[in-house]
């Protein structure tokens, strides 16, 4: 299930009003740079993604962090902590380069009391994106290991991936992260793409966290294959 991005769902009078009502940094986010951090109890801005790519994780406070997302062009990050007055759940950091174009509380607020319009495709998306994420948690769970990793990988090259020798590269993703997301533990999750390689479906993980996926389809079926465990 794949999610159309917020922006995208917005016609031509909606955008500009969201266009007026934020403000755009000169300088963009550079790989590795922090935009929303996890715990802020006191969430004053939500962000729209103008440009570039950031992934969300959430961290255990044991030394340990989950997967949830990755977000692109014309996405809303932070909004959910906005709307609800909660703590934010997850850290977002980029990926690529990325430039966000940011709202201030008592703006974004406003906003979304003037013009119900943009009110109910936010709400739209913000429900798509928990079904997606309840599911994803389900397809993980209810897995074998391998299957698990599988679909783990194959929800980040749907989201991150770019084409590299004849397969699809995925970067900042190292053994120690698949064990995380997935629960299982970096051994178990080594020897998971072990497995794996020795079908032909990966290439090598190397030490700076690059993934080759050799198959995409093959790893696609892997991956929807019934689960035996």
């Amino acid at each position: 299930m794949t999610n159309v991005a917020f922006w995208n769902t917005l016609d031509a009078d909606e955008r500009e009003i969201m266009r007026k009502g934020g403000r755009e940094p000169q300088r963009p986010y550079r790989p590795g740079d922090q935009i929303l951090r996890q715990g802020d109890d006191r969430p004053d801005r939500a962000a729209l993604i103008i440009t570039g790519r950031c992934r969300v994780l959430w961290d255990s406070g044991h030394g340990h962090t989950t997967y949830l997302a990755t977000r692109g062009d014309g996405d809303l990050i932070g909004e959910m902590a906005v709307l609800d007055g909660g703590s934010r759940n997850g850290t977002v950091r980029a990926l690529t380069e990325t430039y966000v174009r940011w709202y201030a509380r008592e703006a974004f607020e406003e906003m979304l009391t003037q013009h119900p319009g943009i009110m109910r495709k936010l709400l739209t998306s913000v429900s798509g994106r928990l079904k997606e994420s309840d599911q994803q948690q389900i397809a993980l769970a209810s897995a074998s290991p391998d299957i698990r990793i599988a679909r783990l990988l194959l929800r980040l090259a749907d989201a991150e991936g770019v084409p590299h020798d004849g397969g699809v590269q995925i970067t900042g993703v190292t053994r120690q992260d698949l064990g995380n997301w997935t629960g299982m533990g970096r051994d178990a999750a080594t020897r998971c793409v072990v497995r794996l390689q020795k079908l032909s479906l990966l290439g090598t993980i190397s030490s700076r966290g690059r993934v080759l996926i050799l198959d995409r389809e093959g790893l696609r079926r892997h991956a929807t294959r019934p689960s035996d465990g």
